[in-house]
């Protein structure tokens, strides 16, 4: 049927704001498809990092971990505890040294290299126990030489390698004063740390009835001495946790060097602010075309 109406202005002043916006409506759907292929692409702040000066040293800490260290002449601790206890709070005070861990019994291994996050390398030195290592004994020159090999290539003026032990070389297949000479050759000074008391010291035991046994100590202390001296390093004797802790401050008196260290910065996902707008639209669009532009068939 048709209606006839006297002329076409009337059917102009009918148009309301709901006609007149309704032909806009797809411009949400396409806005929202848009966000989503942008919000897929998965934009984010990529990886980047930035150059800080730092004035600092390198040290590598050559810790012993042989059964020997048991001895609890440090009490109410055994010597690894202490010397453990003694080198985090050195690590604590260092600012600007790159720090690294060597633990050696029969055998040298490297626990951390060169860094300067010393939260996680003192998290490592938590996790060393006698049971790092399987093989007993004391390799002190392997672990002399596996320090400066992490060493080599440092354009570092000072080079420290912190040698804490309390035995005699009985282990490895580089003897002490070898390992010495090289690390002299790349100019590395070594800083000898003998743990212990003389006499007899006790160890705990599970075959005696009072849960210990005692048991002279043996130190090379000759030896020990020259390598420090082949290193151009110093030798001291520690019979307690103070006189340990005081004797390694040392290293504080030595020259800085400025060094370059690159802070690496992780990726941030920025897509979820596209996602988000994308899905309010899309929802905006179905609710308008739903309530507000409802149309009678």
């Amino acid at each position: 049927s048709v209606v006839a109406i006297s002329s076409e202005a009337l059917i102009n002043k009918r148009k309301t704001f709901r006609v007149r916006t309704y032909r806009y409506l797809p411009i949400l759907r396409l806005l929202a498809v848009l966000l989503v292929i942008i919000a897929l692409s998965r934009p984010c702040r990529g990886i980047h990092y930035s150059s800080v000066k730092h004035a600092g040293i390198d040290i590598m800490i050559a810790l012993d971990v042989s059964g020997s260290m048991r001895g609890e002449d440090f009490k109410p601790d055994n010597r690894l505890a202490v010397a453990k206890n003694v080198i985090k709070d050195f690590i604590s005070k260092r600012k600007g040294d790159r720090i690294g861990i060597v633990i050696f019994a029969g055998e040298a291994y490297l626990q951390c290299p060169l860094t300067i996050e010393y939260t996680l390398i003192k998290e490592i030195m938590d996790d060393v126990s006698f049971d790092s290592i399987t093989i007993d004994g004391t390799a002190i020159g392997d672990a002399l030489a596996l320090a400066a090999s992490r060493m080599m290539e440092r354009k570092t003026k000072n080079k420290i390698i912190l040698l804490l032990t309390d035995g005699i070389n009985n282990r490895g297949s580089m003897d002490p004063e070898t390992a010495a000479k090289v690390c002299a050759g790349l100019g590395i000074k070594t800083y000898v740390v003998g743990i212990g008391k003389d006499g007899r010291v006790p160890y705990p035991s599970r075959n005696s009835f009072f849960g210990r046994t005692y048991r002279y100590n043996q130190f090379d202390e000759k030896s020990l001495k020259k390598i420090a001296k082949i290193t151009n390093g110093k030798f001291y004797r520690a019979k307690a946790s103070g006189i340990l802790w005081k004797n390694i401050r040392d290293i504080d008196k030595l020259e800085k060097t400025e060094i370059d260290v690159k802070m690496y910065h992780e990726f941030h996902d920025k897509f979820h602010i596209f996602l988000v707008i994308a899905c309010a639209l899309f929802f905006l669009e179905i609710f308008l075309r739903s309530i507000v532009y409802r149309k009678i068939p």
